[in-house]
């Protein structure tokens, strides 16, 4: 630490600090137009100039001079008010004045530095910008009349994002911000240049002319997309969420969101919402009250109770009190240990695969920790896609300190384009066998930490067959790579592993999750004081899930075990709670044979989905930004979702459905809401001991500690599958605008990416004379898709990427649950 002097008062500062941070840390501010707190300094306007007494004769830019032991600094005189003064006439001599019909006015740095400093007029004369506007995409308009050099766009899209859309281009009074050959923006659309633009350059255009800022209702709650658990802020109006506003003063992700998280929240006012309970009558759904419906839910679950028993199926998106309550419903109230969600196969290596080598069920740092680290192992390059927040941080890591950087997968993506970064591109369902043979390379060369770890010996057998040159024959990937992979990674200081599980994941996901955990083990991942093994959920609260025990009882069935029952008659009704099986669990015949015998089916969702069209009874729930809760994010971080909007019509919030059947079926525990179940959560679930609800602030609290003890090391051993020798396979998975089935329903990432397609390299698509958008035929498992033709580079020979969100594409009638899927191309 070093101290200093501000404005007369005495600061300390960390050695590494600048004088603003100095200043910003002592509560006194300096104006500034071009920093941001996540962006390196770069000191370009000029705004932040001040006087340093032992610098006397010039003044300096505070965000890019560091602090010295003494340093007397002076932030506001008449020469430096003189200065910036001058500075916002420079900046505004080409700038447009048209503050009254831009969507910035009332929150633009550059409109109240010009109002702080009584720029009234301007002593320096010239034309105004009259450049073209580009609005050629759905998100974000781009209006550079009104740009002023900043740099914020191209630096956060280069430091950030890693994506690199934005430079300065020409020089002296015609240099301006433009895209690649001064073309549309084309990009992630994440929106990280909007939130930086300190001006009305850069404007969100689903929010343009909808309202001003300060008639905005703001609401701080967790995205409902993926495991990230990304702070966002609701900006209300009329009950109806207009736009998410840039908050980087809360939560953990430091304002940073992708374009789900910041353009994904149209389905919340979508008019197509469920309003009303519908109960089926005479073959069809007709529109009843919540008691009529209530009354036929219970009567149809007491009857399956005494004939074959009754399954339920949950989503991954309710709050932990939901997941309670609904837990306490399976055990106490309808007295079933059939409790499942979200296919009941993807999160095994979490599970499972975890607890059997760690004696835990999660990740085991947190977010922020992977930035530090010097060697990253990513398994599959789909993690940036299903986590671009989490991946945003890999990004920094790799750009800004260095970090080692290794991808198993079988495509490229965004991670193998960062610097330096390494590809192992293996054949579809063999990452297990890379990773057992990069666990036999640390055992034989020595580099294997194995002090306090059990089964060294019996792993070390079972590798035998696993050497790098026995793994490469079959998985395509050379010896060399593999052992080099393994010996850059055991090098390393602080070290991470990365792996998402979801819904188009479930194959070998117990088994990938155990060779990540003896990977782990004999990396010494967990001795590092930053990083650890990340299991990252594809749905909000896929932690919270796995946290409050939605998993089968003893005895009970998982997810498919209950469709493979009901399909033979032997079981009597199914309760599906936020998910759409129809449309996203793989094998779509199981499950439209399940849904076809079941005798009694209940729906409870936001939406008229394939599966609730199905049902007897559909109970209409809310979204995220309806609910009063917490989520726990996949660095086990608990947060509080607070409701920004009420929810429409009569439907009910999910914890208030359950209370309403545990009510009709005469349960006598009652809990009056979000906040008693929380208190009960914290008396019974282990790792939550100690939380309150009401004490949970801003930056969540993370169960567990930074660094969640592991109870056990215990290697296990785990084969790896065997590759398909077919000359065309499809894998099927995330893509980059959607997450899960949920976000075909919102205009934003549907504008991003409309419809499904199947994508191929370019080498293949010359072979069978494919043209971009043509559409081709893929059969498999009995089953054929027409899609559209996507050509580029990511791909290798042989495999086709089929995104599995859209329910016109008909993903899962050809997967089933398989790593990938032998299929026959035609036109």
């Amino acid at each position: 630490m070093v101290t200093l002097t501000i404005d007369g008062k005495q600061v300390q500062a960390s050695k590494a600090a600048t004088i603003l941070d100095a200043a910003m840390g002592a509560g006194i501010t300096i104006p500034v137009l071009c920093h941001a707190k996540k962006l390196l300094p770069y000191g370009a306007c000029r705004v932040c100039l001040v006087e340093v007494e032992q610098m006397k004769g010039r003044l300096i830019p505070a965000c890019t001079t560091p602090v010295t032991e003494g340093m007397v600094v002076t932030t506001m005189s008449p020469e430096i008010k003189k200065v910036r003064k001058t500075v916002l006439e420079f900046l505004l001599v080409n700038h447009v004045v048209d503050c009254p019909v831009c969507d910035k006015g009332g929150e633009c740095d550059l409109q109240d530095l010009t109002y702080e400093y009584e720029v009234t007029t301007n002593r320096f004369k010239d034309a105004k910008f009259n450049l073209e506007t580009d609005e050629r995409n759905p998100f974000i308009e781009r209006n550079m009349n009104r740009c002023v050099l900043c740099g914020k766009c191209v630096r956060v899209c280069d430091e950030i994002v890693s994506y690199g859309s934005y430079s300065f281009i020409n020089r002296g009074f015609d240099t301006k911000v433009a895209t690649a050959y001064d073309r549309g923006l084309d990009c992630e659309f994440c929106g990280q240049c909007v939130s930086m633009c300190p001006v009305g350059a850069l404007l969100p255009r689903p929010f343009k002319f909808k309202a001003r800022p300060w008639q905005l209702k703001e609401v701080d709650t967790v995205c409902g997309y993926c495991g990230n658990g990304c702070t966002v802020t609701l900006g209300v109006l009329d009950n109806k969420v207009e736009t998410i506003r840039f908050n980087d003063k809360i939560g953990v992700n430091d304002g940073n969101l992708c374009v789900r998280g910041r353009f994904g929240y149209s389905y919340i006012n979508a008019e197509e919402r469920l309003k009303r309970p519908l109960v089926r009558k005479n073959g069809r759904l007709e529109p009843a009250t919540w008691s009529e419906a209530m009354e036929a839910v219970a009567a149809g679950f007491e009857k399956a109770r005494a004939e074959k028993g009754l399954g339920i199926l949950s989503g991954g998106r309710l709050t932990n009190e939901e997941y309670f309550y609904l837990g306490h419903l399976a055990d106490k109230v309808l007295k079933t240990p059939h409790l499942d969600h979200s296919g009941g196969e993807c999160y095994k290596g979490l599970s499972q695969g975890l607890a059997e080598t760690l004696g835990i069920k999660a990740s085991t740092g947190t977010f922020p920790q992977v930035e530090g680290c010097d060697a990253i192992l990513a398994i599959r390059s789909d993690f940036y896609e299903t986590h671009p927040v989490f991946g945003m941080v890999v990004n920094q890591a790799v750009k800004r300190h260095d970090a080692k950087l290794a991808i198993i997968s079988d495509k490229k993506g965004k991670f193998t384009k960062l610097p330096g970064a390494k590809t192992l591109l293996t054949k579809p369902g063999t990452e297990v066998a890379i990773l057992n043979a990069m666990a036999q390379v640390l055992l034989t060369e020595g580099l294997a930490v194995t002090e306090g770890v059990t089964g060294v010996e019996g792993l070390r057998a079972a590798l035998a067959d696993y050497a790098p040159q026995a793994v490469a024959a079959k998985t395509g990937v050379p010896a060399e790579a593999i052992e080099a992979a393994a010996r850059a990674f055991a090098k390393g200081k602080n070290k991470a592993i990365l792996m998402a599980y979801g819904l188009p994941y479930s194959a070998q996901s117990r088994e990938l999750g155990v060779a990540a955990a003896n990977l782990a083990i004999l990396a010494g991942v967990f001795d590092g004081e930053k990083g650890g093994l990340y299991l990252c959920g594809e749905k909000a609260n896929s932690q919270g899930a796995i946290d409050q025990w939605i998993l089968p009882r003893p005895n009970g069935m998982g997810a498919q075990a209950m469709l493979q029952a009901a399909a033979e008659g032997n079981l009597s009704a199914l309760y599906v709670i936020g998910e759409d099986p129809l449309l996203s669990y793989p094998d779509r015949a199981k499950v439209a044979a399940a849904l076809d015998k079941i005798p009694f089916l209940v729906v409870q969702d936001l939406f008229m989905t394939d599966t609730a069209r199905e049902a007897d009874v559909i109970l209409p729930a809310v979204s995220f930004a309806e609910k009063n809760g917490t989520f726990t994010n996949a660095e086990r971080r608990v947060q509080r979702l607070r409701p920004g909007v009420k929810s429409p019509g009569e439907a009910r919030s999910d914890l208030s459905i359950f209370a309403l059947l545990a009510a009709r079926m005469k349960d006598p525990l009652v809990f009056t809401g979000p906040e008693a179940v929380f208190a009960e959560i914290a008396q019974t679930v282990p790792e939550y001991a100690g939380l309150s609800f009401n004490a949970i602030g801003p930056e969540g609290v993370v169960w567990g500690g930074e660094h969640l003890a592991t109870k056990t090391r215990n290697l296990v051993a785990v084969k790896g599958g065997e590759p398909l020798a077919a000359r065309f396979q499809m894998v099927t998975g995330s893509a980059l605008f959607h997450s899960g089935t949920l976000s075909v329903r919102s205009k934003g990432p549907m504008s991003a990416l409309p419809e499904p397609y199947a994508e191929f390299c370019l080498e293949d698509a010359a072979e069978l004379g494919l043209a971009e958008a043509q559409t081709v035929c893929l059969k498999g498992n009995g089953e054929e898709l027409r899609l559209k033709v996507k050509v580029g580079k990511r791909m290798p020979r042989g495999v086709i990427f089929v995104p599995y969100h859209f329910g016109s594409a008909g993903v899962n009638r050809v997967y089933r649950g398989e790593t990938s899927v032998t299929v026959e191309v035609s036109k």
